[in-house]
């Protein structure tokens, strides 16, 4: 009993740790979507937009650049504020109410990130559509609604490609790992696997399916 107490214990740490790598990834990987999202919404209103739509456009880039190179957090939310009301259907508008959402997640406003993240998934392109959707289920997780997360990072995998993909499966076998659903946390596992590069997550998930008594 103390052995599968302190299996447990080594299980939530190392989770844990590869949980804040992941969010650290994920984070970095954000900047570009980001960077690619904008290059596109601005080239792209040259050709698609009136002159007018194109001035909104632009207002609201300039917004959005001012956000993101803001460091004070309080300071960058008001200007994501702003920007959200004046541009709220632009591209760059889109993308403000995404790091909204992500500004409300650390402050534990979960109500207010999950209505920004609905709206994000509903009007937003895929790449960041699939991003809102792997947040939106941490968001369900902080609200006791397992069940709806998982669904989310079904959806995400669906929407996302490459490491976002992995991302959302990763998150998907770990929670079904703590709901106590082994044969679905195995079947998660190890369809992860061969997307991992070797390094820590990948150990990771070969050290759990083997204490979970399943082939790596």
């Amino acid at each position: 009993m103390a052995k599968e107490g302190a299996t447990i214990k080594t299980f939530e740490v190392f989770r844990e740790r590869l949980e804040k790598f992941v969010q650290k990834v994920f984070a970095y990987k954000k900047w570009v979507i980001l960077g690619v999202l904008i290059v596109i919404g601005v080239g792209g209103s040259f050709y698609a937009y009136n002159r007018i739509a194109l001035k909104r456009e632009e207002g609201a880039s300039f917004e959005l650049f001012k956000a993101l190179n803001v460091n004070d957090a309080k300071e960058r939310l008001n200007i994501l504020n702003n920007l959200i009301d004046k541009f709220p259907s632009t591209r760059s508008g889109i993308i403000g109410r995404y790091l909204r959402a992500k500004a409300l997640m650390e402050e534990e406003k979960w109500d207010e990130a999950e209505k920004d993240l609905l709206n994000v998934i509903k009007n937003a392109p895929k790449p960041l559509k699939a991003g809102a959707l792997c947040l939106l289920g941490d968001v369900m997780l902080k609200k006791d609604n397992p069940q709806e997360a998982l669904q989310k990072f079904k959806l995400c995998q669906k929407e996302g490609r490459g490491w976002l993909e992995s991302y959302a499966l990763f998150k998907e076998a770990t929670l079904l790992d703590q709901m106590g659903k082994t044969q679905e946390a195995i079947l998660a596992y190890q369809k992860l696997l061969p997307l991992l590069p070797p390094g820590e997550m990948e150990l990771f998930v070969r050290i759990r399916l083997k204490e979970l008594g399943a082939e790596a």
